[in-house]
């Protein structure tokens, strides 16, 4: 019998929680819930990403991860939600198709994500690759439907934000000797996402007074 170490353990266990989170987004229909969903997960990522750089000794990561928490878990919510405030209070995400037949999908997509993981040549190491490559794929797939399925510009900007978490994820658990310069890409390319995306919610707002993506309607040719 195989028994885990804290670190396995903790990474299992970060993995379901964030999992489940993803879930949480899909299932949400109000744009403040989503803003905390994706606040709580970038939260559990650092965790993770302290975790390894204290168990390795790599205090780059442990670096990353005090950044990851400073702008994904605080910053960025707290510039998202005076975005959201700007337009209303209470911002009501519409749905292309129902909760119940979105986390059906879902389901199914996360099935997929095991099945592509467990066929995958990996070998079990410190922090489980084969759990957190499903995981990560699992994260990345609902976060695109996520995206599909919620024609709202906020919504989906938060969606492509967790596709970030989900691939951070799993790049500190199955390569945690990424370089420093690599992590602070990924969160400079983040951050310019939310700016150009930010841009975008102003013009609809102004323009439209809602942040709805089915007002960029009226810009085809």
């Amino acid at each position: 019998m195989h028994t885990l170490s804290v670190p396995q353990a903790l990474a299992g266990s970060v993995a379901v929680v964030l999992l489940l989170v993803q879930l949480a987004m899909l299932r949400s229909l109000v744009l403040v819930e989503l803003i905390a969903l994706y606040a709580l997960q970038s939260l559990l990522v650092a965790i993770v990403c302290a975790t390894v750089g204290v168990v390795d000794g790599a205090w780059d990561l442990i670096f990353l991860a005090i950044i990851t928490v400073v702008v994904k878990a605080f910053a960025l919510p707290l510039y998202m939600r005076v975005l959201s405030h700007r337009v209303s209070s209470r911002v009501e995400i519409p749905a292309r198709i129902n909760v119940t037949a979105s986390l059906l999908i879902a389901a199914a997509l996360i099935a997929l994500a095991m099945t592509t993981a467990s066929r995958l040549p990996l070998h079990a190491g410190a922090f489980l690759p084969s759990a957190n490559l499903a995981t990560t794929l699992s994260i990345v797939f609902v976060g695109f439907l996520i995206a599909i399925l919620r024609p709202n510009a906020l919504a989906q900007v938060i969606a492509f934000l967790t596709l970030e978490n989900g691939l951070f994820f799993g790049t500190v658990t199955l390569a945690p000797g990424l370089p420093l310069v690599v992590g602070v890409l990924l969160l400079i390319d983040v951050v310019i996402a939310v700016v150009v995306f930010a841009v975008l919610v102003r013009v609809i707002v102004n323009e439209r007074g809602s942040i709805a993506t089915s007002s960029l309607e009226s810009l085809r040719g």
